[in-house]
């Protein structure tokens, strides 16, 4: 019998994060599995219809893509916030974090693959969340483990070295890819930008490369030097940011000022003994 209709109990949430999340590795490993067979597997542990899974399957989703942890590929968000849903994704998020399921590098030895869309618009006010969402936020904060991903980072920027590279190679200045520098690993952090490139006319331009295996919306860190160097470079500037790293690769691209494009949240202070 379906409990369709009823309030989801926490052995069924339990159960439907579990199996997500086992699935959700395989996914991020590059593994396929039968989504049709799973929701028919759960049926048999869950009273509730395959759609109704299916749709479970959606709002934990929306709970990870707030994290800007991956979701399983084909569940796009559905916007459900149940406080037992985040509960049961609170206590197995840790553990998904801990596995090493691919390395940093994307398996993209072709740099002409990237694909480069139009960046996400920008919200014209904040979208409210439930307070345990936002603790949730806080305690897994996407912002700071890729902060803290040296080697991701690290493979994000070489892969827009090569991709700089391919293009000009790509409007026959070979001449100027030969010139293409990776700054930051170079000279250091502190330029302001990871990699000089150029325009096909020979134009400098600064680009700074921003990874995430989270999407296109992830938020993320970006410094006051960074920040300043945005705006007095104008649109000499360009923020790349990757998402989806560690699958799919894509990435849009920012010119100019920073904060033209994005609303900029100070969350940091600097401590001194100074008056």
């Amino acid at each position: 019998m379906s409990n369709n209709g009823t309030d989801w109990t926490d052995d069924e949430v339990e159960a439907c994060v579990a199996a997500y999340f086992e699935h959700l590795a395989l996914d991020v490993s590059g593994e396929r599995f039968n989504k049709a067979h799973l929701y028919r597997e759960l049926t048999s542990l869950i009273p509730r219809t395959e759609k109704a899974i299916e749709f479970k399957f959606q709002n934990i989703s929306a709970v990870l893509d707030q994290m800007g942890v991956e979701w399983i590929r084909g569940l796009a968000p559905r916007n459900n916030f149940q406080r037992a849903l985040a509960d049961a994704v609170d206590r197995r998020l840790p553990h998904f974090l801990a596995l090493d399921l691919s390395q940093p590098e994307t398996g993209m030895s072709d740099p002409a693959g990237l694909y480069i869309e139009p960046a996400p618009e920008r919200a014209t006010k904040p979208n409210p969340l439930p307070t345990y969402i936002e603790r949730l936020i806080r305690k897994f904060d996407p912002i700071e483990r890729d902060q803290k991903n040296r080697a991701l980072g690290e493979a994000g920027e070489e892969l827009i070295l090569h991709f700089e590279r391919h293009s000009l190679e790509g409007h026959q200045r070979d001449d100027l890819a030969r010139k293409v520098r990776w700054v930051s690993k170079e000279d250091g952090d502190g330029a302001g930008y990871d990699i000089l490139s150029f325009e096909p006319d020979g134009r400098e331009k600064f680009v700074e490369v921003k990874t995430t295996a989270g999407s296109s919306r992830t938020p993320f860190f970006i410094s006051r030097n960074e920040t300043e160097f945005s705006r007095e470079s104008g649109d000499r500037f360009r923020l790349m940011r990757l998402y989806d790293f560690r699958r799919d690769p894509r990435a849009f691209e920012m010119a100019g000022s920073i904060d033209k494009h994005v609303r900029l949240t100070a969350e940091h202070y600097r401590a001194d003994f100074e008056a």
